[in-house]
C-alpha cells in the first residue's frame, strides 16, 4: 500500500510540471488571494461565519476569549490562560478540527486543541463552520471546523500596525502586523504576544489564584509570489512558544508547570491552465510540550510529533456552472514521548468534490476514503444543496458522514492504550435558513447527528483506565447567528447575536451529556459618535451537568464586558481603548473549583502607520 501511495504522490508532482503555461487573463482571484478555497467552494448547505482582523484585534489575544462572545460555541476553562477545550454542538473537543490555512492541526497526541495556547492576533481573520467537514478536512471534524487564515493581496501596499495594552493581574499584550505587497509579491509578517501574572482574586472567597502565571508569544509569515502569468508560489509559517504554571481548584494547590513549542509550515504551488487547476502542497508540524508536576524540578514528562504531509488537488472546470476536484494526500507521523514509544501513523487519502451551480440552486456532492494500517476508515461522503428562493431567502439543506481516528494516547499509551479501536463516526443533516433585508441578516439551523463507538477512557476490572469504544450519542439542536448595521444620524452602531439549543444525550444512560449547556446567547453591539467609540459584549450560558448521572450540575452566569475607545491622531492614525471584563463581577465557573475572574481592566494604545 505504502509503495504504490508513493508511486501515485510521483505522478501526480509530475502533473504540476504539465500545468506551467501563459493564460490570457486570471478569473481565480478567491483561489490566489484565500489560504483556504474549499472553505469558500466546498460548504454548500452549511453556514460558515466569518470574524475579520477589526473584531480580532478588539479582543484579547486567546482565541477562547474571541470565540466564548462572538460564537455559540461552549468552552470548558481551567482558569484564565489555563486549559480551555471546546464544545460545538454538543460534541467534545477532539471532535472539533482546528484548521490552519487549510491543514488540520489538531494534536496528534490528544486529537483536539487548547484554545488559549492560539494567539488570534497573527491571523488575517478566523471562520467558523459548524457540522460536519471530515470529507475536507479530516479527523475531528464531526461537530464543526475553526479556521484560522492568512490572505494574500497584490495591490501596492505598505501597512504596519502595532499595539500595546496593559491589564489587571499584570497583564501586558504586544503585537505587531506588517503588509507589504505589489502586483507580484505579498508578504505579511505578525507577531504576538501576552504576559500575566495571573493572580486573581476568588471571589466570594479569601483566596487568589496561586501558579497560574502565563505567557505566550506567536511568529507567523506568509509569503506569495508571481512565477509568472500562470504559477504562484505561497508559504505560511507559524511558530508558538508559551510557557505557564497550571494553578490548582479552590481547595488543591499545585506547583506544576507547561511548556508548548508548537512550529507549522506550508509550502504551496498552484497553476492555472486553462480549465485546469493545480495545486501541490507540503506541510510539515512539530508539536512538542513537557510537563513539570513540581516546577521547582528538573523532572519532567514530555511528548513529541512531527507530521509531514503532501497534497495534491487537480482541479477541472467542465464548464462555466460545473467543477469537478480529484485530490489525492499522504500524511505520515512519527511521536513519541513519556508513555508512549514508536508511535507511527502513515494515513494515505482520496477526495472526489462535485460542485454544480443551476441558477437559483447549488449543489455539490463529495466521497473520502482513507487507507491506514492502524485502524479500519469508513468512506465519507458529504451532500449540500442551497436553493435561494428570492434576494431575501436561502434554504441550505447538509448531510455527511464523518468520523475521527483513536489517537496516540488512545493507541499506544503504554499503560492502556487500545490498539484494537475504531474510528468514531457520525452520520448526521441540518437544514438551515438565512434571511437577509438590506443591513438585517439572520441565519437559523436544525441540526441531528448520530455518534457511533464514542471512543471513552473507562476503568478496568484491574483498576486500570483503557480506552474503548462504548457508546452511541445523538446530538440535535438549533443554533442561529444574527446581525444588524444601520446608522443614526452620521454614527454607524452595529449589532450582533448567536443563540444554541443543544440536547447531547447518551443512548445507554438517556442522560446529557456532561460540560453540555442547553442554552447559550451572546450579544454584542458597537457605536461610533466622532472619534470615540464604544462597545459592549454579554453572554448566557446556561446550567451545565458535572456527572453522568445528571445529579450534579455548575449554576448558568451571566457576564457582560464594556468598552470605549477614542482616536487621538488621523496621521499616524492613534487610538486609545479602555475595556471592562465582567462588568457586574459575576462569580461563575465552567469546571468545579475552577473560579474564573471577576471584574478587571485593561487598557491598549493602537498605532496604525
Amino acid at each position: 500500500m505504502n509503495r504504490n501511495l508513493y508511486h501515485l504522490i510521483f505522478i501526480l508532482f509530475c502533473c504540476c510540471y504539465s500545468a506551467v503555461a501563459q493564460t490570457d487573463s486570471i478569473n481565480w482571484l478567491d483561489e490566489v488571494r484565500l489560504s483556504d478555497v474549499k472553505l469558500k467552494q466546498n460548504s454548500e448547505g452549511q453556514f460558515v461565519k466569518e470574524l475579520g482582523d477589526s473584531l480580532i484585534r478588539q479582543n484579547e489575544p486567546l482565541l477562547t476569549t474571541l470565540l466564548k462572545f462572538n460564537s455559540p460555541f461552549f468552552f470548558r476553562e481551567n482558569g484564565y490562560g489555563m486549559v480551555s477545550s471546546v464544545s460545538v454542538r454538543g460534541t467534545g473537543a477532539a471532535q472539533t478540527a482546528l484548521v490552519w490555512n487549510g491543514i488540520n492541526i489538531n494534536s496528534q497526541f490528544t486529537g483536539q486543541t487548547d484554545f488559549n495556547t492560539i494567539n488570534t492576533q497573527v491571523f488575517d481573520n478566523i471562520s467558523l463552520r459548524p457540522g460536519g467537514g471530515s470529507v475536507v478536512y479530516g479527523s475531528g471534524a464531526i461537530g464543526g471546523t475553526i479556521h484560522l487564515n492568512n490572505d494574500f493581496s497584490f495591490e501596492e501596499e505598505r501597512e504596519n500596525y502595532l499595539q500595546l495594552g496593559y491589564g489587571s493581574f499584570d497583564t501586558y499584550q504586544a503585537n505587531y502586523n506588517g503588509s507589504f505587497s505589489n502586483e507580484k509579491t505579498s508578504l505579511n509578517i505578525a507577531i504576538s504576544g501576552i504576559s500575566s501574572e495571573n493572580d486573581y482574586k476568588y471571589l466570594g472567597t479569601d483566596k487568589q489564584n496561586e501558579n497560574g502565571d502565563f505567557y505566550n508569544v506567536s511568529l507567523n509569515t506568509s509569503l506569495a509570489g508571481w512565477l509568472n502569468d500562470a504559477n504562484i508560489l505561497k508559504f505560511y509559517s507559524n511558530y508558538y512558544q508559551g510557557d505557564r504554571g497550571f494553578s490548582g481548584t479552590l481547595n488543591l494547590p499545585s506547583n506544576s508547570k507547561y511548556e508548548d513549542r508548537n512550529s507549522r509550515n506550508l509550502f504551496e504551488w498552484k497553476s492555472f491552465l486553462g480549465s485546469f487547476t493545480s495545486s501541490l502542497k507540503l506541510a510539515w508540524i512539530r508539536e512538542e510540550f513537557k510537563y513539570y508536576e513540581n516546577r521547582n524540578s528538573d523532572n519532567f514528562s514530555f511528548g513529541e510529533a512531527d507530521t509531514g504531509i503532501v497534497k495534491y488537488d487537480l482541479g477541472y472546470e467542465v464548464s462555466s456552472h460545473i467543477k469537478l476536484n480529484f485530490i489525492a494526500d499522504y500524511t505520515n507521523i512519527n511521536g513519541g514521548g513519556s508513555g508512549i514509544e514508536n508511535a507511527e501513523r502513515r494515513v494515505g487519502g482520496f477526495s472526489g468534490l462535485w460542485s454544480h451551480e443551476l441558477g437559483k440552486l447549488n449543489y455539490e456532492l463529495s466521497l473520502r476514503q482513507e487507507l491506514t494500517d492502524n485502524y479500519d476508515s469508513p468512506l465519507l461522503f458529504s451532500a449540500g444543496v442551497n436553493f435561494r428562493f428570492s434576494e431575501n431567502y436561502l434554504l441550505r439543506i447538509n448531510t455527511s458522514r464523518n468520523f475521527r481516528i483513536p489517537t496516540f494516547n488512545d493507541l499506544f499509551w503504554q499503560s492502556g492504550g487500545n490498539r484494537e479501536l475504531d474510528p468514531e463516526t457520525s452520520l448526521q443533516g441540518e437544514i438551515g435558513n438565512e434571511i437577509r433585508f438590506q443591513n438585517f441578516q439572520f441565519n437559523l439551523t436544525a441540526y441531528f447527528m448520530d455518534i457511533d463507538d464514542l471512543i471513552r477512557w473507562i476503568p478496568g476490572e484491574d483498576g486500570m483506565w483503557r480506552p474503548l469504544n462504548t457508546s452511541s450519542v445523538h446530538n440535535y439542536g438549533i443554533e442561529s447567528f444574527a446581525s444588524w448595521f444601520t446608522n443614526i444620524g452620521q454614527n454607524p452602531i452595529r449589532i450582533s447575536g448567536n443563540y444554541a439549543f443543544t440536547r447531547s444525550i447518551n443512548q445507554e444512560s438517556d442522560k446529557q451529556l456532561i460540560y453540555t449547556p442547553q442554552h447559550k446567547l451572546t450579544f454584542s453591539a458597537g457605536y461610533e459618535i466622532g472619534d470615540l467609540s464604544f462597545s459592549l459584549q454579554s453572554l448566557y450560558n446556561g446550567s451545565i451537568y458535572t456527572s453522568s448521572d445528571n445529579k450534579y450540575e455548575l449554576d448558568s452566569y451571566k457576564l457582560v464586558n464594556l468598552g470605549a475607545g477614542y482616536a487621538i491622531t488621523k496621521t499616524p492614525e492613534t487610538r486609545l481603548e479602555f475595556r471592562v471584563n465582567n462588568l457586574f463581577n459575576e462569580k461563575y465557573q465552567s469546571l468545579p473549583s475552577r473560579i474564573m475572574p471577576g471584574r478587571s481592566f485593561n487598557t491598549s494604545l493602537t498605532i496604525k502607520f
